[in-house]
């Protein structure tokens, strides 16, 4: 399992690096110009123009920025905003740093045992009304996007129902639309894909044999069937995970919290390269962390996954 788990780090070693390069170049290929909005009504003023360039290295050669960049990220530096003069990108997104993965972690908790329940419910009432009632409000779920959701949730359930607050962070009350909204789309594609790998699940001849010697249903579901669907939606789940943390842009900006993804945009629209950089490589270290650790599921899940892997 050792073996496994350090093939797995350092597979995401050159992921890492090349998300760096070209997150480098695409932030240096974006139109505008960083010293023009720090200068602000003082654009005409060539010599503090000057001074910001140096002061930021943005007078340097393109490859000697970036190996000051790299330099910098050796020893975990990443740089000083743009939009606050001075000031270090770590200390401005420190204070967001924890906010958008509890979110995404908090939807994908919520949504992850309720669509197995839902689908494998789903699955053993295959065409009855149930089933038709579930794949309906699957559709529903997945087609209706976050920033539709959160209007609906709000005008529900804070200003009719007055049950939660409209926005904000800092209380779990003010968690629960968030999650909610974010929880949504997952919980819609985990309860149509397990309803489906446990129809195929159910269909296989070791199912019949099991019901054949005797055993009772519930065993035969939840500890033959349901096994051996996780699996596949392992791999679904990484993925999703990564659609939660993009989500959090639209949702924080919605509902008024200070995460990450609500920073990046408003980094972007400031022409804060260094903050938005320093998310989005945060943002990919987070998608590669929840892949890791579904790779290493896959190997306490099902063993022949880590052993033929150990064997080659």
């Amino acid at each position: 399992m050792g073996r496994y788990a350090l093939r797995r780090v350092a597979g995401l070693l050159p992921v890492l690096a090349v998300m760096i390069v070209l997150c480098f170049v695409a932030i240096k290929l974006v139109p505008g110009d960083p010293v023009m909005v720090l200068l602000s009504d003082q654009s005409g003023d060539v010599e503090l123009e000057a001074r910001l360039r140096a002061d930021y290295g943005l007078d340097q050669p393109f490859i000697v920025q970036f190996g000051r960049y790299l330099a910098g990220l050796a020893v975990g530096d990443f740089g000083y905003s743009f939009r606050y003069a001075n000031v270090p990108v770590s200390e401005i997104i420190g204070t967001s740093l924890a906010i958008t993965p509890i979110l995404a972690l908090a939807a994908l908790t919520l949504a992850v045992p309720t669509g197995i329940v839902f689908g494998t419910f789903a699955a053993l009432r295959r065409n009855r009304a149930a089933d038709i009632i579930t794949v309906f409000l699957v559709v529903a779920g997945i087609s209706i996007p976050n920033f539709a959701l959160s209007a609906m949730f709000v005008y529900l359930f804070a200003i009719k129902l007055d049950l939660v607050p409209v926005a904000g962070w800092g209380s779990f009350s003010q968690a629960v639309l968030p999650v909610l909204v974010l929880a949504i789309a997952p919980m819609g594609y985990i309860t149509r894909l397990t309803r489906t790998y446990m129809l195929e699940v159910l269909s296989q001849d070791y199912i019949r044999t099991a019901r054949a010697k005797g055993l009772r249903n519930r065993l035969v579901i939840y500890r033959h069937a349901l096994r051996n669907t996780l699996v596949p939606l392992l791999t679904t789940i990484g993925i999703i995970f990564g659609g939660l943390l993009s989500g959090t842009f639209v949702v924080e900006t919605i509902f008024n919290i200070p995460g990450l993804g609500r920073l990046a945009i408003e980094g972007i629209f400031a022409r804060d390269y260094p903050v938005t950089m320093a998310i989005v490589m945060l943002f990919t270290m987070f998608y590669a962390l929840i892949n890791l650790c579904v790779d290493l599921l896959y190997g306490l899940i099902d063993p022949r996954i880590r052993l033929g892997s150990d064997g080659n």
